[in-house]
């Protein structure tokens, strides 16, 4: 549920969502290297899912911003959530992906918990036959075989503006960890700048870990 409207008219955003929020192609996309290195010797020390550990950090970094936590309605209000929940693909067997969704939890422990019965149960269900995304929802996708510097998501309509991000290879950097992440935002509600207060946020919580 979402906790409150956006008055457009006192916005501080009203003329960039009036300038954006007509164009046929609105997103823009922005790719960054992350420094993992601390983050996968976590999840190592802790014989966890390094993926579940950070879509975990993602996930909070994501609603640290207040810009990923806006949406349209149906009928293009704005509005704001107070959670917001990553979605995920997942891969099958036959390497084809299915989607998964997650309920973000402030306690990691509760979220990989959570995580790994949500896994479970979306890799027994045939892919893309029950498809409900919600407006609260995070998309990410993850490119484990490549250190990508650009990304292009398919698109069939203009949405609900739905935050999109992908994770990459990870690789060595000297004694570094670094993967590409790659971070779509709707241009009618957000800027450049709302993606590197994601990125800070995502950075500090592998940081932080202990």
């Amino acid at each position: 549920m979402y906790i409150k409207a956006i008055n457009i008219e006192t916005w501080k955003r009203k003329n960039h969502f009036n300038f954006y929020k007509n164009f046929s192609d609105p997103y823009f996309n922005v790719c960054c290297q992350v420094d993992v290195t601390k983050a996968a010797e976590y999840s190592k020390s802790k014989h966890q899912s390094l993926f579940f550990t950070l879509l975990y950090l993602s996930a909070k970094a994501c609603n640290q911003v207040d810009a990923f936590k806006l949406r349209f309605t149906e009928d293009k209000q704005v509005v704001e959530y107070q959670c917001v929940h990553p979605s995920a693909t997942l891969l099958n067997q036959d390497d084809t992906f299915t989607f998964c969704d997650f309920d973000y939890q402030e306690s990691m422990p509760a979220f990989l918990k959570a995580a790994e019965q949500a896994r479970l149960n979306a890799l027994k269900t045939e892919s893309l036959t029950h498809v409900t995304n919600k407006a609260e929802q995070i998309f990410y996708s993850v490119l484990p075989w490549l250190s990508f510097t650009s990304y292009k998501h398919a698109n069939s309509e203009i949405g609900l503006g739905h935050p999109k991000i992908v994770f990459g290879k990870i690789t060595r950097q000297g004694a570094r960890s670094v993967m590409p992440v790659s971070v779509e935002l709707h241009h009618a509600l957000a800027d450049g700048i709302d993606i590197a207060k994601y990125i800070q946020h995502f950075e500090e919580n592998i940081k932080n870990l202990a």
